[in-house]
């Protein structure tokens, strides 16, 4: 499929870090037990239905490739919920471990409320700019694009104990549709449906923040050149993504429940990946060195860090106002 849609924004918030431990050995295992559409927020003349199974076998895909846990088969799983008349409220609500479930880790579902196209254009007609030279071809220039978001409400419930264990808000947007015509002569580019690629955009990062934060994604070796080898490969990670490093300390753990609520993180630095194959990657530091050792956890920075980040490299870089000029 054509490729040609050029900007890409996602906007995520406060994910759950942790999940609590997976019920079965090796890769947990998940079953996404099926996506809703809010009619009142999503624009459904595509046919909502087709939307709803479209994005979940996306997700599905999207989990697998990560390469870090198993999807529970589809035929298997329905029939299950089905039987039990567990839509999403029965599953949130759900008081213990949900039964003929065996083998099944989280359950995944969630709720498209956004899903739409907005289009932005400009016109105008009678230019005389350049000496008169735009009127030899014609008198109007016009631009536009379109720009096509969705977002999703999610949660991932723990099987055994029925208790939420993610639930957060994820939207992601595609501008394509780019085209322009002057004087008669037009151009455009863009996907050829950017309904899809909007969709794949967003089940991408749903697929993220659901894997890693049961797995996250660490530092496995610190190598003898400086480099740093990460235990994901390019299904999550890019060239140039830069992440936040955190090293991780003490458990902190519920005394009645005993569950692990997490561990005490301390923010150490931010490093930049460097290389990106299919099943690791590697990285450097991105500013000032710092201590870093194998099982130190990596994440996307918040919003606050980047700022931060982007604020500090501006009053370190040249000033504009500070350089000398002889001309």
């Amino acid at each position: 499929m054509k490729r040609g849609f050029v900007v890409v924004t996602v906007a995520m918030l406060s994910l759950v870090p942790v999940l609590a431990a997976a019920q079965s050995k090796g890769r947990p295992v998940v079953g996404v037990a099926g996506i809703e559409v809010s009619t009142a927020n999503v624009d459904c003349r595509r046919g909502c239905g087709r939307l709803a199974e479209g994005f979940r076998t996306m997700l599905e895909t999207a989990i697998v490739k990560s390469r870090k846990m198993q999807v529970f088969e589809r035929a298997r799983l329905d029939p299950i919920l089905a039987e039990q008349v567990l839509g999403q409220e029965g599953v949130t609500n759900a008081g213990g471990e949900v039964g003929g479930l065996t083998g099944v880790d989280y359950l995944v579902y969630g709720t498209i409320t956004k899903f739409g196209q907005k289009s932005e254009g400009m016109s105008t007609k009678g230019l005389s700019a350049f000496g008169g030279n735009v009127g030899r071809i014609g008198s109007m220039f016009s631009t536009k694009k379109a720009t096509v978001g969705m977002g999703v409400d999610l949660k991932v419930t723990n099987v055994k104990t029925g208790s939420i264990v993610v639930a957060d808000h994820v939207e992601g947007s595609v501008t394509t549709g780019q085209a322009f015509s002057i004087g008669g002569v037009s151009s455009s580019k863009g996907s050829e449906d950017p309904f899809a690629d909007v969709q794949r955009v967003v089940a991408a990062k749903i697929s993220e923040a659901v894997v890693t934060a049961r797995i996250p994604i660490k530092v496995i070796k610190v190598q003898a050149n400086g480099a740093f080898v990460l235990n994901y490969g390019n299904v999550f990670l890019k060239e140039g993504d830069v992440l936040s490093a955190f090293s991780v300390g003490e458990k902190i753990v519920d005394p009645d429940t005993k569950e692990v609520l997490g561990a005490e993180e301390t923010l150490r630095g931010s490093i930049v990946v460097i290389e990106a194959r299919q099943k690791f990657s590697r990285a450097r530091f991105a500013d000032e060195p710092f201590e870093v050792a194998n099982g130190d956890v990596l994440r996307r920075p918040s919003r606050a860090q980047e700022k931060k980040r982007n604020a500090e490299r501006k009053e370190s870089g040249p000033s504009w106002d500070n350089q000398n000029s002889d001309g």
